[in-house]
């Protein structure tokens, strides 16, 4: 029997991937796994936890042997992720997560990875996804560019979700632990907050102790970048966006942005 791998973000979907997993194929043939950024609020480190109680898994963490955090992978980078450069993605949790499946030999045609991406997440997602079903398989090499090597060329992925709407994703939780931040009103519980969030995300991190002291933090390095004459200095991901304005409780003055760039695992 094959074993599943099962990337865990700490929120929903990847919640219900892991959830379906086990039930088909039992604890022994599934393994679960965390990228983490160092940058995940702590109650989603606690529903980590909470996760492995619930479920009587272990989940495993890759963690960047480069960089110590977004904060730290921003400045020894020198710029801010945004939609055109999402190195974050691939430098805290693609390429650590590519040394995690080769050092514990994972890497052959005894592996399927259960990943939690929906159609009904984003327009892109929609467009990107559209002609998948939840059987469908392709090689790790072919789903990201970041594993072109060829040792990803006999492990495959599935999206078993992705035909779900949301309010089914959450109806097949319905007994299990959620991840607190659902309930504070965030549709988006990873990096907090994720760089490339929609303005919603943001303004409700700002109304949050570990949020604004992510952003202070933040707002630091901008002031850094632009002492040193950085040409891309700026956390401005959506042309309007005022972040120092968060922390004075204003809203963000661009509300049409209605989605934003995901990162792909």
């Amino acid at each position: 029997m094959q074993t599943i791998i099962v990337p865990v973000s700490g929120g929903k979907d990847s919640q219900l991937c892991l959830q379906m997993a086990l039930q088909a194929h039992g604890s022994e043939n599934v393994i679960a796994v965390h990228q983490s950024t160092g940058y995940d609020h702590p109650l989603t480190n606690q529903h980590l936890v909470d996760m492995e109680n619930h479920y009587k898994i272990k989940i495993h963490i890759t963690k960047s042997d480069k960089y110590d955090d977004v904060f730290d992978f921003v400045e020894k980078v020198g710029y801010f992720p945004s939609s055109v450069a999402k190195s974050c993605t691939s430098r805290l949790k693609q390429q650590p997560f590519a040394k995690w499946l080769i050092d514990n030999d994972y890497c052959n045609e005894n592996y399927v990875i259960w990943m939690g991406m929906r159609k009904d997440e984003s327009r892109a997602r929609g467009a990107k996804y559209c002609t998948w079903n939840d059987l469908d398989e392709i090689t790790l090499q072919d789903f990201s560019t970041e594993y072109r090597n060829n040792i990803f060329s006999k492990v495959k992925v599935r999206l078993p979700i992705v035909d779900f709407l949301e309010a089914e994703v959450f109806d097949a939780l319905s007994v299990a632990p959620i991840n607190p931040l659902y309930k504070k009103g965030h549709k988006r519980v990873g990096c907090y907050p994720c760089l490339l969030a929609r303005n919603s995300e943001w303004e409700l991190a700002a109304q949050d102790p570990v949020g604004r002291k992510n952003i202070e933090r933040l707002i630091e390095i901008e002031d850094k970048f632009i002492a040193d004459k950085n040409p891309r200095k700026l956390i401005k991901i959506h042309p309007t966006r005022d972040v120092r304005g968060l922390l004075k409780g204003d809203l963000l003055t661009d509300t049409t942005n209605s989605e934003c760039s995901w990162c792909s695992i």
